[in-house]
C-alpha cells in the first residue's frame, strides 16, 4: 500500500496502549477510540477477606471497579449492544472473556480501514481466539 492510499498523517501500524491492573488488562487504541478489557478467569477469584478495608469485595470485583474507574477517568467506557449487554470481542486463547471499550478518538473521524486495522491489532495484542472473535449471537 503506498502513502497516497492512506488518510493524511496515518500509517499501517497501530499503537496499542496496554494498561495492566491486578487481574484485568486493557488494550486501547486511542487514535480510533477502540479498546478491549480482558477479564480474569472467574475460578481464580479470591473471596473478600475479613478486613474492613476490603468492604466485602472479592479480588476480581475490587479490581474491576478500580479498572473501570481508571478507564472512565481517561475517557473510556464499556460498549453495549442493542440489548443493553456488554459487547464481547470474544475469548482469549486460554478462555478469558474479552469485552469491548470505546473512548474519544484522537483522529477526527477514523476511517473504516483504520478501525479494521485497530481491531486486528487489538485481537492480536489481547490474544483473542480467532474462532471466538466478535460473536454475533450470545
Amino acid at each position: 500500500m503506498n502513502q497516497s492510499e492512506h488518510e493524511p498523517g496515518t500509517s499501517d501500524y497501530v499503537d496499542v496502549t496496554i494498561v495492566e491492573f491486578a487481574t484485568h488488562t486493557a488494550f486501547l487504541d486511542p487514535r480510533t477510540g477502540t479498546g478491549y478489557l480482558v477479564t480474569p478467569h472467574p475460578e481464580r477469584d479470591l473471596p473478600a477477606p475479613g478486613d474492613p478495608f476490603a468492604r466485602g469485595l472479592s479480588l476480581h470485583t475490587a479490581d474491576w471497579r478500580r479498572a473501570m474507574s481508571h478507564l472512565e477517568e481517561e475517557g473510556w467506557d464499556l460498549l453495549y449492544d442493542d440489548d443493553g449487554k456488554v459487547e464481547r470481542a470474544g475469548l482469549t486463547l486460554d478462555g478469558r472473556t474479552v469485552v469491548c471499550l470505546y473512548g474519544p478518538p484522537t483522529a477526527e473521524q477514523p476511517s473504516l480501514e483504520a478501525l479494521r486495522r485497530a481491531l486486528i491489532a487489538l485481537d492480536l495484542a489481547a490474544g483473542v481466539d480467532p474462532t471466538t472473535r466478535h460473536p454475533e449471537d450470545d
